[in-house]
């Protein structure tokens, strides 16, 4: 499906940035994730309603079409279609995925498993968090920004504050718009300072909603777009300082 959350409706004058930002798509098992990947990217490509423990980290990046799994000794293995199953996937530890589309242009996109994932060893965490220049953290509306949320952005944030959106997603399962407002004014209180951007959106509704702009309008979907290119442009100095050796991520 073509959604329309694309950088060119923000930044359509401006040049690919020389050393990509690395955004990774971060929260809780369930919360939206993999779908927010499909909504950028534009395709139905990144995997939904799997269980917790089957899905690697999947690392999108711009070129020909090509899908390689990386397994624990760091062989890589072919993954003929971006066939992205749990048997395919077993025994793989991450997944790299590369397409052209236009976000990937811009950026390159990490869709990290659940946090709460038991699958996610220690130190594929630590290996992805190294090498990323900001985070879009979903939390869906029904139950948004959990105490072990606050805990484990407190721990790994750090100086990504800048860099990172906090996106309410299914938004549309909160039936009346003043809930919705009450929902977002609760999380920018008690995330204050910890994101440069708090927004939500139904991801539902933003894939159903191809070119019609008044839908993506409705479902948040454009401001997402605004969002990002923001963060891109805040993560891109952290991309520049990792692509030149001097910062903490390289």
């Amino acid at each position: 499906m073509n959604s329309q959350v694309q950088p060119h409706r923000v930044r359509a004058s401006s040049a690919a940035p020389q050393a990509k930002p690395r955004i990774a798509l971060l929260g809780e098992f369930s919360a939206g994730k993999s779908t927010l990947a499909n909504v950028l990217l534009g395709q139905n490509v990144s995997p939904v309603q799997v269980t917790a423990t089957q899905m690697p980290p999947i690392w999108y990046s711009h070129g020909q079409p090509a899908c390689t799994g990386i397994r624990a000794d760091g062989s890589e293995v072919p993954i003929p279609g971006a066939n992205l199953t749990s048997e395919v996937l077993d025994g793989v530890r991450a997944v790299k995925v590369s397409m052209e589309t236009e976000v990937l242009q811009f950026c390159d996109l990490i869709d990290m498993p659940g946090t709460s994932d038991p699958n996610l060893s220690m130190p594929t965490w630590e290996a992805m968090l190294s090498v990323i220049d900001g985070v879009i953290w979903c939390t869906p509306a029904s139950q948004a920004w959990r105490q072990s949320e606050a805990a484990l952005w407190e721990e790994v944030g750090g100086d990504l504050a800048e860099s990172s959106m906090l996106l309410v997603t299914r938004m549309d399962k909160i039936a009346e718009a003043g809930n919705r407002e009450r929902i977002l004014d609760r999380v920018r209180r008690e995330t204050a300072g910890s994101f440069s951007t708090i927004l939500g959106i139904s991801l539902t509704e933003a894939l159903r909603a191809g070119r019609d702009d008044a839908l993506l309008e409705a479902c948040g979907g454009h401001a997402v777009a605004q969002g990002l290119m923001e963060m891109i442009h805040c993560a891109e100095r952290r991309s520049l300082l990792r692509a030149s050796g001097t910062g903490a991520s390289q």
